[in-house]
């Protein structure tokens, strides 16, 4: 008797329309939809920009719109742009989104640099060597790697599937982009020299701009294949990936902030740091290159925005304004993990999804 293999793999539940919601919406404006993830994500569900100030300071709020639209908007359509047309995969964009992350904390913010600007706390002076807060450079870099680049650009490819792999910017659009990230840059350079009378100095600035370009060039110049795991184990439960984005950062801030009354404890704490990094890069890598799995990325996602929007939350009790956000946020995450959770036989657990595209 002839077996029936279609009962044996079981196939992903193929793509649904987005509908007529929001989704729907703003699929014909794929860069409206990036703008609202970046710097919706990492500024607004995190608190760092208060969305408080919309009503304690309207005008303020609108000037912080505008840097942050400027900033993170602009640069995550050129590292996505970059990537497009140069062909390349997920290890280019966390070069070139470290490369982003230095050019706002380094060259803009300078919190890599100043010791007092508040937002490390005891970072600003545990882990501090030639200047730098290396402590605290490797956690926002991170941060900005995930949130402010990398996240925004997956969930863009996810929410509108049509978008992936295709160009949202002309040349027009890219010039305008980089004129963006420098106009605002600079602004806030402007800003940090008026607020707290510091300048960087000049070895710093150009160890920037070299480390800038150094990542620019590398990111170039790292072959596409490279974005394609060699050996894919049996991947992790989606369980599994959804707890290692929710717990990523609680992580780094233990190893950051747990030893920081001891400043001997600096450089065990960078090293240990780094191999926390190090290990959610290696069990993640499964998911990323042709290879990807939708749903495990989705899953991974939720855990991810889940941790920032309790943070959000935590970080303004006890008036804790960012619940309606947080909670929108959350159900976005959800829809779409449910939106790409493969259908599976009775019995049988869930099967492996298609290729990621480049989102």
């Amino acid at each position: 008797m002839p077996v029936d293999r279609r009962r044996e793999t079981p196939t992903p539940r193929p793509p649904k329309s987005p509908g007529k919601g929001l989704l729907g919406q703003l699929r014909s404006h794929p860069i409206v939809c990036l703008a609202l993830l970046t710097p919706g994500i990492p500024e607004y569900l995190s608190s760092s920009s208060p969305l408080l100030a919309l009503v304690v300071n309207p005008a303020w709020f609108f000037v912080g719109l505008a840097i942050n639209v400027g900033q993170y908007t602009a640069g995550a359509l050129l590292v996505r742009e970059a990537l497009i047309r140069w062909g390349k995969g997920w290890p280019s964009g966390a070069l070139l989104a470290l490369a982003y992350g230095v050019t706002e904390e380094g060259l803009g913010d300078n919190t890599l640099f100043r010791s007092t600007h508040g937002g490390d706390g005891v970072l600003g002076h545990f882990g501090r060597y030639l200047g730098v807060n290396w402590l605290w450079s490797c956690g926002v870099l991170t941060y900005h790697v995930i949130f402010s680049i990398g996240l925004p650009i997956l969930l863009l490819g996810l929410a509108l599937p049509a978008t992936r792999g295709r160009s949202l910017l002309g040349r027009r659009g890219i010039v305008v982009g980089l004129a963006s990230v420098g106009a605002t840059t600079f602004a806030e350079q402007l800003l940090v020299l008026k607020a707290f009378d510091f300048w960087m100095g000049v070895p710093l600035l150009v160890g920037s701009l070299a480390t800038i370009a150094a990542l620019t060039i590398a990111a170039r110049s790292l072959p596409a294949s490279r974005a394609e795991p060699r050996r894919v184990a049996s991947p992790a439960t989606p369980f599994t990936y959804g707890a290692v984005g929710f717990f990523l950062f609680p992580a780094l801030f233990a190893v950051e902030y747990g030893p920081a009354r001891w400043p001997e404890a600096a450089l065990p704490a960078l090293v240990v740091e780094l191999i926390v990094i190090a290990l959610f890069v290696l069990g993640t890598r499964p998911l990323l290159g042709a290879r990807a799995r939708d749903h495990e990325l989705a899953c991974l996602s939720l855990g991810l925005l889940s941790f920032l929007a309790v943070f959000g939350v935590a970080i303004t009790l006890p008036l804790p304004y960012t619940v309606p956000l947080a909670v929108l946020v959350v159900i976005f995450a959800r829809r779409l993990e449910r939106h790409y959770r493969p259908a599976a036989p009775a019995g049988q657990g869930p099967g492996r999804v298609g290729p990621q595209p480049l989102g």
